[in-house]
Order: C-alpha cells, then sequence, then structure tokens
C-alpha cells in the first residue's frame, strides 16, 4: 500500500502581512500588543492569524510568560576584511552576564545599506529577544530611535544619541586620548601633530579628538584633525596619505583607534617616513594584533570585556525591574606604551 505524505508549512509573519494587505513590522506590532496601529488594522490582522492559525514561534516559557530569556547584540558591519564593531570581548562579557541571570545571547550585524532602508530587525519583529545591545557608534540614530519608540528595550554600548534617554554604556574617550596624547609630546618635542578622526558626529571620535585637542593647546600647539567616513585600515590609511601631501611636516600622530592608526603606518611607510623615528603615532582600543604589529603600537586600552558585561547586567536590570530612569556608564582606559610612540617601552 502506498502512503501519500504532505507537509505543510506552518504560516509566517509575512504570510499574515501579504493576506492583509500591511508590512510584517505592522503584524509585528499588532500581535506583540504595541501602540500606533490603527483599530481597524489590528482587527485586520487578528482576524487573519486567526485565519491561518498562527503561532508565534517561540517556547511556551515564553508565550506564558512574554520573557524569552534572549538579548540581541547588534554590530556595525563594515564593508572590509577586518572584523566589525563587535569585538570578541565584547560578546564574551556580554555572555558572561547573560549567563549570570539565565539568559542567551543573539548576535547579528547590519551595515549602511541595510540601515538606509531597515527601522527594525527580524530578532525584533519575530520576538526573539527581549531587548538589545547597540554597540558602536556605528548604528544609526534613525534605527535606535525607531526601535526606541516601539518601546524595545535599548542599551548603547560606546554610542550616544542626544534624541532620546536611552541607557548608554562608554569608556573615558576624552581622558584617555588627553592621556595618551600628552605622553608623546613628553617623549619627544613635537611642533606638528595631527588627530585622524571618524565622522565628528560618532561620539568617541567627537570626545578622543577633544582630548587630544586640549593637550596639544596646553603644549601650545594647534590641533590639526583629518575626518575619516569610518574608521577602518583602509580610511587610516587614506587619511595618512592626504595628510603627508598638505602636511609633510607632521611628526605626530594621535588615530581615533588602532586599525586607522595602523593604516596610517603603511601609509607614512610607503612615502619614506621611519615610525618612530620621523613620525610617532599612537592609537586607542589595544586591539589583539596592536602589540603584535612592528613596531609594537602605543595605545589606550578599552575595557571592552566589562563594557559588555555592564551592558547587559543593565538591560536585564531594565527588563526585570521595568521603568527604571536612564543612566551613563562610564569606565576608565589604561594608557599603554610600546615602541611606535618613540618611546623605549
Amino acid at each position: 500500500m502506498a502512503y501519500e505524505h504532505s507537509l505543510i508549512m506552518a504560516p509566517t509573519l509575512k504570510d499574515i502581512a501579504e493576506k492583509a494587505g500591511v508590512s510584517p513590522s505592522t503584524v509585528s506590532r499588532v500581535l506583540s500588543g504595541r501602540p500606533g496601529i490603527s483599530e481597524a488594522t489590528r482587527v485586520k490582522v487578528l482576524e487573519v492569524a486567526r485565519e491561518l492559525n498562527y503561532a508565534p514561534d517561540m517556547s511556551a516559557q515564553g508565550l506564558a510568560t512574554t520573557q524569552l530569556k534572549n538579548i540581541g547584540l547588534v554590530g556595525y558591519k563594515y564593508r572590509t576584511r577586518w572584523a566589525g564593531s563587535m569585538a570578541p570581548a565584547d560578546i564574551l562579557g556580554a555572555d558572561a552576564a547573560a549567563q549570570k541571570h539565565g539568559y542567551h545571547i543573539i548576535t547579528t550585524y547590519v551595515d549602511s545599506e541595510q540601515m538606509k532602508s531597515i527601522t527594525s530587525l527580524p530578532m525584533v519583529d519575530e520576538r526573539r529577544v527581549d531587548g538589545l545591545v547597540a554597540i558602536g557608534p556605528g548604528i544609526s540614530t534613525r534605527l535606535i530611535l525607531h526601535l526606541h519608540s516601539r518601546g524595545v528595550p535599548i542599551v548603547l554600548m560606546d554610542n550616544f544619541i542626544a534624541e532620546a534617554p536611552i541607557d548608554r554604556v562608554l569608556c573615558e574617550n576624552h581622558e584617555g586620548a588627553y592621556a595618551a596624547t600628552r605622553h608623546l609630546l613628553a617623549v619627544r618635542s613635537h611642533k606638528r601633530t595631527a588627530f585622524i578622526s571618524g565622522p565628528i558626529s560618532w561620539t568617541s571620535s567627537r570626545e578622543r579628538y577633544e582630548g587630544y585637542a586640549q593637550a596639544v593647546t596646553e603644549a601650545g600647539l594647534e590641533p590639526l584633525r583629518i575626518e575619516m567616513p569610518n574608521t577602518i585600515y583602509e580610511t587610516g590609511y587614506q587619511a595618512m596619505r592626504e595628510l603627508l601631501r598638505e602636511h609633510p611636516d607632521v611628526t605626530a600622530v594621535m588615530a581615533v583607534n588602532d586599525a586607522t592608526a595602523i593604516g596610517a603606518i603603511k601609509a607614512a611607510r610607503e612615502a619614506g617616513y621611519r615610525v618612530p623615528e620621523d613620525i610617532a603615532f599612537v592609537g586607542f582600543d589595544d586591539v589583539d594584533w596592536a602589540s603584535l604589529h612592528d613596531p609594537p603600537l602605543t595605545t589606550v586600552r578599552v575595557p571592552r570585556f566589562e563594557m559588555g558585561y555592564q551592558a547587559v547586567e543593565r538591560l536585564i536590570e531594565r527588563l526585570e525591574r521595568g521603568d527604571v530612569p536612564p543612566i551613563t556608564i562610564r569606565l576608565a582606559c589604561e594608557l599603554v606604551i610600546r615602541r611606535s610612540c618613540g618611546a623605549n617601552r
């Protein structure tokens, strides 16, 4: 006897959206009970969901308690061979805090092209996470504000927006850059220094430039900033080429991060400059490969594990305590002296 089997696929948010004539994000908002939807649309979506026998793809515990015990980490994805904005230490710190409280971590990345069109994230629309930690200044204000307006609990890490009261975890960017620049100027006398910056709208770029500018101004020098569209190896390389064309007498460079510093060092060497004999360099972050570079890179160590840990701790506090006032957490940085600045250690 031959048996005939049929596979019936479970309906999705997209199926409901197509039949109801609305967007998947609208369906998600209706099914999650969020505001901002007209009564007629809400009724239509619920009727279609019942008609299709739709059941959200989540555990029975999640259905009963609306708590999934999942936290989303969102990083900025650069279109380069270098990694995105989430460092391994960010994820390890976030995971340590999540495990402590019985939560799980889900990661995703968005790039600049995606953020031109999206106003949400699949992990949010499909109700797979309880809240989000957005990592890095590359995550657009537009995306953050839209998610915040929907009531999605968010903590920002290495990012700041003035348009909404949102929890944030930052490092002491100003103080770290100030200390690094003062050290750079103390190693030897410099008459022309420069700061290679990311977009000045990014909090980390702006605060690090301000720390550099304060130090060089106190030394009686004029600040000089070269602004890049982002903060990767390739843009550091191009920025240094531009800097040397316009200011070939520069002898000291503070870079907004280690990737741009190492790109800038390559450009300087190709132009015939010795590092650190002709031009001294300082970076920021202390990524794993900073100590392996030739010469080893003087930099400012950012406590990324602790930042990831504190961001998730704060998000869980918000999830479990409800409407708590937003706070800003700032963690101290550490100057790490190596040979790229001209020091012997």
